[in-house]
């Protein structure tokens, strides 16, 4: 309705396209509750680097935050080739890095590392420079829709629903996600 100086304007559209990226995967994971029996099941397995779609994901990660991916992230993950479906370990790992960044610190740091295990399985840890999840809270904080905060006065944007998407994702690929006391 009015004139708006370029400036002020590019900010504008920026806000307004990170909302919207925002909205867009609020309602992209409500769709994948819905259907989550059916994820992963017509998903090719492939072979891929771990590393690069951890990094890949902490980009977009970072970048949906509006925060620089170096500043944020250092991950230190062994070189290992992984034979999965990359969409779907996609929306794990987005999921558990956006938890990560949300709950952070004001200034958010995030670590993620993995180790080979006997077994051939990978064990990847993210963790993050925040207050940490109460022991008391922690077998709800996969549950859907569970929010770990008063919601009169939370602080944080999301719907509970990320990391029940990736609970439910790391159960049908037979494995297991937990949270842990950083030390």
């Amino acid at each position: 309705m009015r004139s708006l100086e370029p400036a002020k304007r590019s900010e504008f559209y920026h806000v307004m396209d990170v909302e919207l990226k925002r909205l867009d995967d609020m309602i992209n994971q409500l769709l994948q509750v819905a259907r989550l029996d059916a994820i992963g099941k017509n998903t090719e397995i492939e072979d891929f680097r771990l590393q690069e779609l951890l990094q890949n994901c902490a980009k977009s990660t970072s970048d949906l935050h509006r925060l620089s991916y170096e500043q944020v992230f250092e991950i230190q993950v062994e070189p290992v080739i992984v034979s999965a479906p990359p969409l779907v370990l996609e929306m794990i790992f987005r999921n558990l890095l956006d938890n990560a960044i949300k709950y952070g610190g004001v200034e958010p740091r995030v670590w993620v590392a993995s180790s080979m295990e006997r077994t051939g399985w990978v064990e990847i840890s993210i963790s993050d420079n925040g207050a940490g999840v109460p022991p008391e809270i922690r077998s709800n904080i996969f549950k859907l829709f569970f929010r770990g905060e008063d919601e009169l006065q939370r602080t944080t944007k999301g719907t509970g629903v990320g990391l029940y998407v990736a609970h439910t994702l790391v159960a049908k690929l037979r494995g297991k996600v937990a949270v842990d006391d950083r030390a």
